[in-house]
């Protein structure tokens, strides 16, 4: 059974020494993401429609500043009106390469199955500002919407949803941890 209690959450105070922790805060690093592939009971996905992108996407988006589980939460909340009910398991991390954004993007695939009484899109509370439209898919038909990189991503969380483990990825590539 999966444990689905959160853990504590972490202090405000730090051991830290003070030096360090001013030097990471300025520290150049990676954006962080987290999205979802976001089913209702009976399997279907739900896939997003934004104004600002080509193409279709998975429900998510970026951190500010928090933990992936608890920005992709806060997202599935703004975007959807979805609140209480648990991430499923983590199914995939991609790092998305400098030259696309300006900078390396780290995107976390979540699972998430959407409450019992979620049968049509008109059951979740659309973000019309960020959502140009919503839709409940078969596998096949998200992914043949999604742009492809995106689609990489996503046949990869695909494929760890139906394993038992995380699909480590570059640019929607699967790869092998060492070099």
């Amino acid at each position: 059974m999966e444990n689905t209690t959160a853990p504590p959450p972490l202090s405000d105070t730090t051991d830290a020494a003070p030096d360090l922790v001013a030097y990471l805060a300025k520290h150049p690093g990676p954006l962080a993401a987290a999205d979802a592939i976001v089913r209702t009971t009976d399997g279907r996905m739900l896939i997003l429609d934004p104004p600002y992108k080509a193409g279709w996407d998975l429900p998510g988006g970026m951190n500010d500043d928090e933990d992936p589980e608890d920005g992709l939460l806060r997202e599935l909340f703004e975007e959807l009106g979805v609140t209480g009910v648990p991430l499923g398991r983590l199914l995939a991390v991609d790092t998305t390469p400098a030259s696309v954004y300006g900078r390396p993007l780290i995107t976390f695939i979540y699972q998430f199955t959407l409450p019992e009484h979620v049968q049509t899109t008109d059951d979740l509370a659309l973000q019309t500002d960020e959502i140009d439209g919503a839709a409940l898919v078969a596998d096949e038909e998200a992914l043949a919407r999604f742009p492809e990189r995106l689609r990489r991503r996503v046949e990869a969380a695909l494929a760890a949803e139906a394993g038992t483990y995380i699909a480590y990825l570059r640019d929607g590539c699967r790869v092998t941890p060492c070099r």
